[in-house]
């Protein structure tokens, strides 16, 4: 079990809009019905997400992270070329494999090892919203892109979610 973060390239604000959300909720839920992984709680935040999830032990970390950003990545870039969106210009690269970078290249995942720590990110996932910076909402299960109603209402939200007891 990994608790991962994914943050968009120079702090970018991007999941704000419901359509580029929907490319990640997209994707995960991909992931989690052909069984790639199982995710113990989220939240997609307007410039990163918080993942704890298991990785399916016939695939690596590694694939998995590569898998899921460079399909997310394409359904942006795709998704603001057909909109035609200036926005697209603030994530140009100066690269020889691209033109653009929507993630930055560290993900920070963090191995799972014991209860506490679970319970420690997963308190921290679902209060990110609430937080002093951001303020999306006043109650954790009151924000849409996150395990939290899951978690404190029973009720399922944007994708499935395989529950640890807390």
């Amino acid at each position: 079990m990994y608790f991962i973060t994914s943050t968009v390239n120079a702090w970018k604000s991007l999941f704000h809009r419901a359509e580029f959300a929907e490319i990640i909720i997209r994707s995960l839920s991909f992931m989690i019905t052909n069984e790639r992984i199982k995710l113990h709680g989220y939240v997609i935040m307007p410039n990163h997400l918080h993942l704890i999830l298991t990785i399916n032990e016939q695939y690596a970390l590694s694939s998995y992270l590569r898998d899921f950003h460079k399909y997310t990545a394409y359904e942006i870039i795709k998704l603001f070329k057909e909109s035609k969106c200036p926005d697209l210009a603030l994530f140009e690269v100066k690269k020889n494999d691209r033109a653009y970078q929507i993630w930055q290249e560290t993900h920070a995942p963090k191995t799972v090892q014991s209860y506490k720590f679970f319970r420690q990110k997963l308190e921290y996932i679902h209060n990110n919203p609430l937080s002093a910076r951001w303020r999306l909402c006043e109650r954790p299960e009151r924000y849409p892109y996150s395990s939290a109603g899951d978690y404190l209402t029973n009720k399922p939200g944007l994708l499935r979610v395989e529950k640890i007891v807390i």
